[in-house]
């Protein structure tokens, strides 16, 4: 994955993709995805971002968000990952799961800095510029566990781990969103 950020504006909505380590589908878990979740979730109530959309595949998440001026994109990504990474290795470890901890830790990039690798290193950030840009990547985000390589779901407000039902059914999403539809005709 290319990295692609932009300079931080806390007025500007970013759509923030980050993938797995080596894209490997260690989010496929109903568990390591609330952990993902759970993360964002924490970050909302902390002030950090508002949430407006997002997806939690296998081996990768797409959101939508605006940061607060305390904590820029560059800040809530790293922070993320490191929590989230915590988290994985730390059930990894409970289960004895030494087959994914040797993955992770074979896939660290520089080993005197760290033992396991969640999250690749990079990240992609794209200010989000005008209301059809930000319906195209919500739409994006959405339709993502339909693609013929997924078939997570056959409708998008059918996958749990998405905004899907909240803009498309007005149900609340696992995770408490702000209403983008407000922000955009």
């Amino acid at each position: 994955m290319a990295t692609w950020r932009v300079d931080f504006n806390p007025e500007h909505l970013y759509f923030i993709t980050t993938r797995a380590v080596q894209a490997a589908h260690l989010f496929r878990r109903e568990e390591m995805k609330q952990i993902v979740a759970d993360s964002f979730a924490y970050m909302q109530a902390a002030h950090w971002l508002d949430l407006h959309a997002f997806v939690i595949m296998p081996n990768h998440v797409h959101l939508i968000v605006r940061c607060s001026p305390g904590h820029p994109v560059s800040d809530v990504v790293r922070d993320f990952k490191k929590h989230t990474s915590k988290r994985v290795i730390a059930i990894y470890k409970a289960e004895g799961n030494d087959q994914a901890l040797a993955f992770l830790r074979q896939a660290v990039a520089r080993p005197d800095k760290q033992t396991y690798a969640v999250w690749e290193n990079d990240y992609q950030a794209k200010a989000v510029f005008s209301p059809p840009f930000l319906w195209q990547k919500m739409n994006y985000i959405h339709q993502n566990p339909l693609q013929p390589h997924w078939q997570l779901a056959e409708r998008p407000e059918d996958y749990l781990w998405s905004s899907a039902r909240f803009y498309l059914l007005d149900q609340p999403a696992i995770i408490p969103l702000s209403d983008a539809r407000l922000l955009a005709g």
